[in-house]
């Protein structure tokens, strides 16, 4: 292929990660960029120094906002977003029908990885390090403790796609499970010993007054565990200078959903497991004061 190739990715995601090294499997030569929900515009400047009437652009697991979107588009020859998150999909499909030069690759019941793989080389063949990740990120545990084991160990490796692609490349798995196991015990207590702990601080999200908690590793376990014990959606937050970042998780069922109060604050993700970034001053504002936090217990 002529011409440069360009990757942008999940920040902080295994998902995220593997789908940037998938891609690079095919296009070693490819320069890759991770970006997290709620990015500033100065993150995204990098990038769009990288783009010229020559670029591909591949956006995978991930979608920009409206604004740098349509900026990546002027710049590049051809935008390939991948992704598998419901609240985008509605959007991009309307970018898809509005510019020549942009391509939606869209599936609900895949992964970002997965569904990355599929796209640049079909469904056969899909290396079972691929298939783990995808069965912990869309929550199906098919796999059970090979699940757990191997993403375990992967945590370590998010934003390294270029680690990454010697797992799928060396197809080591039974390797990556080894080492995970050796984690999962510990793992275990510090997950169960926060949610034993956990003090809950109110927020008013739009119409609802949502149960949040300030958990900085861990969110998707910890999250999914208090949504199951409280009976609704909960919030994790976690603040990175002035920004805080927010991981929504309810389980079927509970409304509002997860997806409808990361999108409340301009966020987005599936419908039990999402996520947004606003400014901290923004947060205080939603803190409801006048009520205590007491133990969920």
């Amino acid at each position: 292929m002529n011409g440069k190739i360009v990757c942008i990715y999940h920040k902080n995601c295994t998902d995220g990660t593997f789908s940037a090294a998938v891609l690079k499997t095919k296009y070693p030569q490819c320069k890759e960029f991770p970006l997290k929900h709620g990015y500033d515009k100065e993150d995204i400047e990098p990038i769009l120094n990288e783009i010229d009437e020559n670029t591909i652009v591949y956006i995978t697991d991930f979608s920009l906002r409206d604004e740098e979107l349509k900026e990546v588009l002027k710049r590049a020859k051809e935008v390939i977003n991948i992704d598998h998150h419901i609240g985008v999909k509605d959007k991009l499909k309307k970018f898809e029908k509005e510019f020549k030069n942009f391509k939606f690759v869209f599936d609900n019941n895949s992964s970002g990885a997965s569904l990355t793989w599929k796209y640049l080389y079909g469904e056969d063949n899909i290396p079972k390090i691929v298939k783990l990740v995808e069965d912990k990120d869309l929550w199906k545990w098919e796999y059970g403790d090979e699940t757990k084991y191997a993403n375990l160990y992967l945590y370590r490796f998010a934003d390294k796609p270029e680690e990454v692609i010697n797992f799928i490349k060396n197809d080591n798995t039974d390797e990556i499970i080894e080492k995970g196991k050796i984690l999962s015990d510990f793992v275990e207590y510090i997950i169960n010993n926060f949610v034993e702990g956990a003090e809950q601080t109110l927020l008013k999200i739009g119409d609802f007054t949502v149960k949040a908690f300030n958990v900085g590793n861990f969110q998707s376990e910890i999250g999914n565990i208090l949504a199951e014990k409280l009976g609704e959606a909960v919030a994790l937050f976690n603040i990175k200078g002035y920004q805080v970042r927010f991981s929504f998780r309810s389980v079927e069922g509970q409304s509002p959903s997860a997806l409808d109060l990361a999108k409340i604050l301009g966020g987005g993700g599936h419908k039990n497991a999402a996520g947004a970034s606003i400014p901290l001053e923004q947060f205080c504002k939603i803190i409801k004061f006048s009520e205590e936090g007491d133990k969920y217990g």
